[in-house]
């Protein structure tokens, strides 16, 4: 699964457990659930590039609004009722008022999909369009060509929305997945074109020689129970995504070793911490010890703490 679908993965399942929750919710007259949904959507589609305000906090009453863009001029109510009734009040509303006609309306669901709606709405609102439910909304944002402003999106969603049957700790396998999701981020990174000396042996007898009991027990020990998640997390990448991974290794744990003052373990440690932490930003618990023993293995490729 390339990142790209991992972001949008994430997305999809946000978005389609906050229209249940909200559902749930309003099926049970708790209503307070859809002023939270004002300011999440607000929050979330400036993410996306608008400029939105939440009317309900602005000293004068805003009727059949919700969301305001004065910059872009647009306007969005966020209701869970879809029927044509409530849509054709909305637009009827909102640009009875002359200093609105400027603006583009549109109605978002958020626990109910859209219809096929037959009404004629007026005021050049397209139901197909400005009728935007979480389907279309998934739609809009799977077409944003931005990986970045696709995880951005992501990333809101995972700390926004926590689902009750959110999982919290990963497996081995998802841990290292998530570990070489994270090392190939940057698809843009130049690759600078240096030998590297691969000469593991050396490496851990002589040139940590202090430690290399500690470096050879600690593999042989993490070895057994994770290889074979190693060998699954990392069948799918190609050559262009390792040689990124392990550019993107051999300086960040040049960069360790050099502040540990070259002392091996200290500096595998401070690794492993590190890469735990950047991962650990959303929440999930990840296996420190499938990290350490990844580390390990690129450390025997001379990946991790290079030779010169």
């Amino acid at each position: 699964m390339d990142n790209r679908q991992t972001y949008i993965s994430i997305i999809t399942k946000r978005l389609t457990y906050l229209q249940k929750e909200v559902e749930n919710f309003n099926s049970l007259n708790l209503t307070d659930i859809n002023v939270f949904a004002e300011n999440f959507y607000r929050d979330f589609f400036n993410l996306i590039g608008f400029k939105f305000n939440n009317t309900n906090f602005e000293s004068n009453n805003f009727a059949h609004i919700d969301l305001l863009d004065s910059v872009n001029k647009q306007a969005i109510q966020v209701t869970s009722q879809n029927d044509n009734i409530k849509i054709k009040e909305a637009i009827d509303g909102f640009f009875a008022k002359p200093e609105n006609q400027d603006y583009k309306l549109q109605l978002l669901l958020i626990s109910k999909d859209a219809k096929n709606y037959s009404t004629k709405f007026g005021n050049n609102f397209n139901h197909k369009e400005d009728v935007l439910d979480i389907k279309r909304l998934l739609a809009i944002i799977n077409d944003i060509k931005e990986i970045d402003k696709i995880k951005d999106i992501a990333d809101f969603l995972n700390k926004n929305v926590l689902t009750e049957r959110r999982k919290t700790e990963c497996s081995e396998v998802e841990t290292i997945m998530e570990l070489i999701n994270y090392l190939s981020l940057n698809k843009n990174r130049i690759i600078i074109d240096g030998t590297v000396n691969v000469d593991p042996t050396n490496k851990i007898e002589n040139r940590f020689s202090e430690h290399s009991e500690y470096l050879k027990q600690q593999y042989a020990g993490l070895c057994g129970k994770y290889n074979s998640a190693l060998v699954e997390a990392t069948s799918k990448i190609d050559g262009v995504e390792a040689e990124i991974i392990a550019d993107f290794l051999r300086d960040e744990s040049d960069i360790i070793l050099t502040k540990e003052n070259n002392n091996a373990k200290l500096a595998l440690h401070s690794l492993v911490e590190l890469f735990h932490d950047k991962l650990s930003e959303n929440g999930l618990i990840f296996n420190k010890q499938a990290i350490k023993f990844y580390l390990l293995d690129e450390l025997i490729k001379c990946n991790v703490f290079p030779n010169k």
